[in-house]
């Protein structure tokens, strides 16, 4: 039985959540706001989208009817920690890291990073640590920038 992690499903995983706005992600609950579509004003953490996600949900994860907690293969709901460590195949302190609130990162609040950018940089961290980082997927998270979204001017007024 194969114990690593699923690194090639942490890297879908990434690429699912780079894919997402920036202001579609809190990281601080599972679903924060549902809005009339997932396009449209729903707002979650990175495990709650990808609960959300056809790949994910062929492999078992689901949010329950009230969207406040995962379930797997429609088990009784346990601590989100064990659920995301089967389906990555991690350890549970790894997925408790990966998978936590802003403050549990270390770069925490004073980052300037969005919710976003900051559980980007932790995957990445997480997968350079166990040399999962090729040339390839280096090249495209070279592309992006860091930080959230630069603010419409047009939305900003004078003081």
């Amino acid at each position: 039985m194969d114990t690593a992690p699923d690194f090639e499903l942490i890297k879908d995983a990434y690429a699912i959540i780079d894919g997402i706005p920036e202001t579609a992600i809190d990281l601080d609950q599972l679903v924060s706001a549902r809005g009339e579509t997932l396009e449209h004003g729903t707002v979650c953490s990175p495990a709650g989208w990808l609960a959300q996600h056809p790949a994910f949900n062929a492999a078992g994860l689901t949010l329950s009817d009230d969207d406040s907690r995962l379930q797997l293969s429609g088990e009784e709901p346990r601590d989100p920690a064990a659920i995301l460590a089967q389906v990555f195949r991690l350890q549970p302190m790894d997925a408790r890291h990966l998978f936590a609130d802003r403050m549990t990162y270390t770069l925490g609040d004073d980052s300037g990073l969005s919710d976003k950018r900051l559980w980007l940089r932790e995957v990445r961290e997480f997968l350079k640590q166990h040399g999962q980082l090729d040339a390839d997927f280096e090249e495209h998270l070279e592309t992006r920038g860091p930080f959230a979204e630069p603010a419409n001017p047009a939305e900003i007024r004078a003081i």
